[in-house]
This record gives structure tokens, C-alpha cells and sequence, in this order.
């Protein structure tokens, strides 16, 4: 009877609080930090122009006081891709540093958060019970709200190279606007304030968390046996960090079994973090891509926390162990310390769940 009970108050807390956040509403995200975070700062603080509006977005710094490498996680570019800001806010919330420091920006894009998936009928928030009782994770949009954007989408994008992007609404795509523009729409702006963070804090590398469709075969509409998304299991490495990569990508198949592929990043595919990041300032720039059975369009009803094969905690724990391993793997290429403390394993979420690493 009582765990009914609270099953009942729970489900009205949790529709009365969705109900009470509007789309479009402004959006700032529940993160806890821990002991390890000694600094809070905003993108706003690298570009005053992002302050007070939807685009503005928490940065968490730790730092040993010790001298060492200085990594970036980010989380959140696409809001939809909840295992890559999960994981950025586990880092958070549980990470110290010995040497070195640790910059991380868990919800990049914070108006996207602000509006639910326009591609799926995915639930706008998924309850996972934490430390301290049940949190919601928010499921987002790919894209800036347009109405934070101020502008219609054009036809076409172009990029500030020249370089034109057929579908004129990934203007308003985070990871298709690097390195932005100071005087841009807000989306530019948000991708140029990051830029100057790097540049502000002397980022060594950074990793930008994502998530693709899944592997899995299916039949699609003309019943035709097809193959999903080659990006899965997937890191992209700057051209400067290809060795890095590479053996960031046999030590984690020798980890935790899971053979990741790795790839350089294509100059003709101009805006993306793992190229953009790394070419307009001196850090080593790197994306990684867990599969979110969300994003395969032939599924009817995708589980994005329980799925049997792709759960939450199988993505989460596959992004937190491939930046540790970067991360190790840089300090061993440039003879530099980086030293990271309560660090999460792979086996400690797959065996204890994603919730046990929430505040």
C-alpha cells in the first residue's frame, strides 16, 4: 500500500512539475556538485553577451593546485544524448583532482534542453533514483530553441568557412556552428563562448560527449533487412590527437571489452567540435558516440535508460571510461601529469547503477 502510495505522489510531483515547465521555458539544470569542484563559473563569464538568456550555461572547475594538464568534458551539445551529460555530471558531482585540472560543462546547450525531442514522442523527463531520492534527467531537443534563436531558419546555413549546410535548421545545431561567431545568431555565440573558455583556461584536450543510433539490424519500410548507424562506438579525434586516439581506443577494448572505432576528423565537415575546437586553439579535440536506442527511428517505444543491450549505464560508464583513457593517454604522450581521484570505473556503474553516482 505505501509503495503505491508514494508511487501515486510521485507521479503527480513529477506532472506537475513537467506541467509547470512550458516549452520553451528557461532552463537551468539540477547538478550537486561534490567535494572536488572549486570553482563555479558560466559561459557568460568568457562572453558577457550569453549572460541572463537561455544560452548561458554552468561551468564547474576542479582544480588540484598542483600543476598538471587541464581536460574538458562536454556534455549536453544535444540534449536528446542524455548518457553524454550524465556522464559529464557524474564528473561533477564525484571527481577530485590530484594533479591537474578538470573543466566540465554538463548542459552546453541549455536552450535545447528547454523544449523535448521534436523528432520522437520520448518522454520530456525520465526519474532515476539518486543518493538522495529520485532525480529527473530532461530528454531535449537536437537544437537550439528558435525561439532563443530570434530568427527563422534560413534554407541553407553557412558556415562561417563558407562552407554551406544544406538543412538551413542545423544553424541552430551547436555541433554544426564551431568555432561560432562573437557578432552571430546565439548559436554561433554559444559555440564562440566555449572557444573562449578553452582558450581562457589553457584546455590540453577535450572530449565532447555524444550519442548515435544504435548497430542493430532492422527491416525498414520497404522490408528490406537494413543496418543501423555506422557512428556508434565511435571517437574522433582531431587530426593533432590521432595518436592519443588510437591508443585511448585499444586500451579501452582491453578494459572493458567494448572495441570502439576510431576515426580522424574530415575537413570537408566543417563546424563540429572534434575538428573546430581543435583547430582554432591549441587543445587536442576530441568526440565520442555511445548508442542510444532513442535515435533508431524504427523502433516503436526506445527505452532510453533500461534498454536491455543499451542501457543507461552501459553508455554512461562507456563515456566516463574513454575519457579517463584519453586523459591517460594524452599525459603519457606529452609527459604531463593528470591525475583524477573517486573516479568512477566501468564496473562500478554497470554493478552499481548510474544513480549511485548522483548527488
Amino acid at each position: 500500500m505505501r509503495k503505491h502510495l508514494f508511487a501515486l505522489i510521485f507521479s503527480i510531483v513529477v506532472l506537475n512539475f513537467t506541467s509547470s515547465l512550458s516549452e520553451g521555458a528557461f532552463f537551468r539544470p539540477d547538478i550537486r556538485p561534490g567535494y572536488g569542484v572549486t570553482k563555479q563559473a558560466w559561459l557568460s563569464d568568457y562572453f558577457a553577451p550569453l549572460r541572463g538568456t537561455n544560452m548561458d550555461a554552468p561551468v564547474f572547475i576542479l582544480d588540484s593546485g598542483k600543476p598538471g594538464i587541464t581536460g574538458l568534458a562536454i556534455g549536453g551539445t544535444h540534449p536528446r544524448e542524455l548518457a553524454g551529460y550524465t556522464a559529464a555530471t557524474i564528473l561533477v558531482e564525484n571527481v577530485t583532482m590530484a594533479r591537474g585540472r578538470l573543466v566540465v560543462i554538463p548542459y552546453a546547450n541549455s536552450s535545447a534542453f528547454s523544449i523535448r525531442d521534436q523528432e520522437s514522442r520520448i518522454p520530456r523527463f525520465h526519474p532515476i533514483e539518486s543518493r538522495s531520492g529520485t532525480r529527473l534527467l530532461p530528454y531535449g531537443d537536437r537544437r537550439t530553441d528558435i525561439r532563443d534563436q530570434g530568427v527563422p531558419d534560413p534554407t541553407e546555413y553557412t558556415h562561417p568557412s563558407g562552407q554551406v549546410i544544406k538543412d538551413g535548421r542545423e544553424s541552430r545545431n551547436l555541433n554544426r556552428v564551431y568555432p561560432g561567431r562573437p557578432d552571430g545568431t546565439p548559436t554561433e555565440q554559444l559555440a564562440h563562448a566555449i572557444i573562449e573558455l578553452i582558450r581562457a583556461e589553457k584546455v590540453d584536450f577535450s572530449v565532447d560527449f555524444h550519442e548515435a543510433n544504435t548497430p542493430e539490424y532492422y527491416i525498414n519500410k520497404k522490408g528490406e533487412i537494413e543496418k543501423g548507424g555506422r557512428l556508434a562506438y565511435m571517437l574522433v579525434c582531431n587530426p593533432k590527437g590521432v595518436d592519443v586516439g588510437a591508443t585511448a581506443v585499444l586500451e579501452m577494448s582491453e578494459e572493458t571489452g567494448i572495441s570502439m572505432k576510431l576515426e580522424q576528423s574530415d575537413a570537408a565537415f566543417r563546424g563540429l567540435s572534434h575538428l573546430e575546437i581543435g583547430n582554432a586553439t591549441d587543445c587536442v579535440s576530441f568526440l565520442t558516440e555511445s548508442p542510444n536506442p532513442g535515435q533508431d527511428m524504427w523502433r516503436e517505444n526506445p527505452d532510453v535508460m533500461n534498454d536491455i543491450k543499451y542501457s543507461l549505464e552501459h553508455r554512461v560508464a562507456l563515456n566516463l571510461s574513454i575519457f579517463r583513457i584519453i586523459a591517460d593517454s594524452f599525459a603519457l604522450f606529452h609527459e604531463i601529469e593528470f591525475e583524477m581521484e573517486r573516479y568512477p570505473a566501468f564496473s562500478d556503474i554497470i554493478g552499481k547503477g548510474v544513480g549511485a553516482f548522483l548527488n
